[in-house]
């Protein structure tokens, strides 16, 4: 399955898109078992709903785990960024006011 988006780094939100075109296959493959008749028709269906349903299990533990990784590294960084405030509180607020600044420009267009 090819992935149609990519985040900005490069891990997080292509997990949506690929459960979104498995439920697609899914309603596909029904829609088709629904057209034919008979519990050959029936069995296939049942195969393919388990098959895309596994898949969905996998890619939700998945970013059930690079969440988890995101989040520790946000915490990391958070760490490091109030080290550098404390060190140079001035520097900070600074760039605190620069971006209140251009954020309160932009707002105003």
């Amino acid at each position: 399955m090819a992935k149609t988006s990519k985040d900005t780094f490069g891990y997080l939100g292509t997990e949506r898109m690929e459960v979104r075109e498995l439920l697609g296959q899914l309603a596909t493959a029904l829609e088709e078992m629904a057209k034919a008749e008979g519990a050959e028709a029936i069995k296939t269906a049942r195969e393919t709903a388990r098959r895309l349903a596994r898949e969905a299990e996998s890619l939700v533990d998945d970013f059930a785990a690079k969440a988890e990784d995101a989040k520790t590294a946000a915490s990391e960084h958070r760490d490091e960024l109030e080290g550098l405030i404390r060190e140079r509180p001035w520097v900070a607020l600074s760039l605190a006011a620069a971006a209140g600044f251009l954020l309160a420009t932009l707002v105003r267009r």
